[in-house]
């Protein structure tokens, strides 16, 4: 199923403000928790882009 371009432009939306958050946190667990939603997030992208290639 694709996503709607308002659902791609939120997702963008949130892993810029996690890549800005990343930069300020330096706990290793915020940026563990951080980093792990940017790779899922970011894999969303991917494999929507993915689907609309095929």
């Amino acid at each position: 199923m694709a996503l709607s371009a308002e659902v791609r432009k939120s997702v963008s939306m949130q892993i810029e403000a996690l890549k800005k958050r990343m930069r300020i946190d330096s706990n290793d667990l915020d940026y563990e928790t951080h980093l792990r939603l940017l790779r899922e997030l970011s894999g969303i992208l991917e494999r929507d882009a993915a689907q609309k290639k095929s």
